[in-house]
């Protein structure tokens, strides 16, 4: 597909606008019965889809953002579900434009203060994205634009499962107090074609560095389950009201991230594979993810009596559980299984490339 933005001086008048447009082709973002969890990428492969391209699905976002293959924990309670959101939560002008150029793609990243800034200079530019029926994605929410009414006064969006449009007045959109990743993104022109090869080789390159992650505020990898582990056991939860426990936040979150990732990354490590075959030791770190989709239990895994989820420490958790100190002790062990499956695939993982590294020399 053919696409451009052209700015013409201060952009298109009012007088010169649609009064309202949809564009055509608008379905869900990503579909959670079938473990695409992770919005954002679902937000990605939705733009991409309306530029024409076919190769950069959910799953291959899931996998280059390393969404996929990283557990994550906030040491404070979570808002975030995706290493991809932390990312953004850091630089989000820098992760998203580096995203969408290891596609070939030129992407702005647009901030809510550049977006009060220059209001109508940015609203005409999604205006004539949309009128091209290329969606821009919004960072609250990680929904997409993909409509406007009244001249622009009003957005069109959908997010996540829902395919129904929903509304939201521009003055609320862009003045209501947002953070850092909460901006616009307009992805553009594709400047280079990039073999898929290249693209899912890098990826495979980078992935051990998020796993090695450990910041003041959160972690990733085997630490992020250590640390859960951890946190489970501080005895934090025993003082706890029922109203104050916020079951997603301070715990199914990283249950969602373990479920998802045991059970759907095998077929971006099989493609990787199938591009790169000198990635042999693909094949083990699938296996060792099969390993933690064990460990947690649940549907599409072989339920473990001993699972997270026959221990009652999976998405069945409750705050009574966590305040049960025989029954915590036996889940945070369970969790503890899962560090050591993550160190395991992260020695495998760095030892693997670095035997091609050597084939290589």
């Amino acid at each position: 597909m053919e696409f451009s933005w052209q700015m013409a001086g201060e952009g298109t008048r009012m007088s010169e606008r649609k009064k309202s447009n949809l564009i055509p082709v608008i379905h869900r973002l990503v579909t959670d019965e079938n473990g695409e969890n992770y919005w954002f990428n679902g937000c990605a492969k939705y733009v991409m889809e309306c530029l024409g391209e076919k190769d950069y699905d959910y799953w291959f976002f899931a996998g280059i953002t390393g969404d996929l293959f990283t557990q994550h924990f906030a040491r404070n309670i979570s808002k975030y579900d995706a290493v991809s959101t932390y990312r953004r939560k850091e630089n989000s002008a820098e992760f998203i434009e580096e995203l969408f150029k290891k596609c070939g793609y030129d992407a702005t990243y647009v901030s809510n203060q550049e977006l009060r800034n220059n209001r109508e200079l940015y609203l005409d530019r999604l205006i004539s994205y949309i009128d091209q029926s290329v969606p821009v994605i919004a960072g609250r929410r990680d929904s997409v634009f993909v409509g406007y009414e009244d001249y622009g006064k009003t957005l069109l969006y959908i997010t996540g499962n829902s395919a129904i449009p929903e509304s939201i007045l521009l003055e609320k959109e862009i003045y209501e107090e947002a953070d850092e990743m909460e901006g616009w993104t307009f992805v553009g022109a594709k400047k280079t074609n990039r073999p898929l090869v290249e693209i899912y080789r890098e990826a495979v390159i980078e992935i051990p560095q998020n796993m090695c992650v450990n910041t003041e505020s959160y972690c990733f990898g085997p630490d992020a389950f250590s640390e859960w582990a951890k946190d489970i056991e501080s005895g934090r939860f025993d003082v706890m009201k029922a109203e104050e426990f916020d079951t997603w936040a301070h715990y199914t979150n990283y249950v969602c991230v373990l479920a998802t990732n045991g059970c759907c990354c095998h077929n971006f490590l099989k493609r990787a594979q199938e591009l790169n075959p000198d990635f042999v030791f693909l094949e083990e770190i699938s296996a060792k993810y099969r390993r933690m989709a064990e460990i947690w239990g649940g549907e599409g895994s072989q339920n473990e009596a001993d699972s997270l989820e026959a221990l009652g420490g999976g998405f069945n958790i409750t705050l009574k559980t966590l305040q049960d100190q025989e029954q915590r002790k036996k889940i945070a062990a369970k969790i503890r299984e899962c560090a050591e499956v993550a160190e395991d695939i992260l020695r495998v993982w760095k030892s693997g490339l670095e035997g091609i590294k050597e084939a290589r020399h």
